[in-house]
């Protein structure tokens, strides 16, 4: 099964400020990994490196940020066009969802996943074949 991971589990997984969190998103990436086929986009990685550079207090030394935004690269990417773009703009407004995560869904939609793993997208919602699914909600598994 093709699965879509949001930036913020994966964030969590490199977040030292909370190593229990971190060391369980840890485990289930790993499961994840071996019983699926894992897509990000290009905005996973956009963001990836933000959080790490600037949001995390102290900032992940840069050779730190290169080698987990490798690990990303690893995966599929879903990258951006302009038809993503004005994609998600309409989805935006149909599904009332903010612009960057209509582009997190579209990108998920144009991949052919069937879960999108994210922690802010509503657990169990549906864009038509795709389901939004907390890992954090229920226990964790892939």
């Amino acid at each position: 099964m093709r699965v879509f991971v949001d930036t913020n589990l994966w964030v969590y997984r490199l977040d030292r400020r909370d190593p229990d969190k971190a060391r369980r998103i840890a485990n289930w990436l790993r499961e994840l990994v071996l019983a699926h086929e894992i897509v990000v986009s290009t905005q996973v990685m956009i963001e990836l490196r933000a959080v790490l550079s600037r949001k995390f207090k102290p900032a992940m030394p840069h050779a730190d940020i290169r080698l987990a935004l490798e690990a990303l690269a690893a995966f599929e990417i879903a990258g951006a066009d302009s038809s993503l773009v004005f994609d998600a703009h309409e989805l935006a407004e149909i599904e009332q969802l903010s612009w960057f995560d209509a582009l997190i869904v579209e990108a998920a939609i144009r991949s052919g996943c069937s879960l999108l793993y994210s922690e802010d997208l509503g657990h169990g919602r549906r864009f038509g074949q795709l389901t939004v699914c907390n890992p954090l909600i229920e226990q964790i598994s892939p």
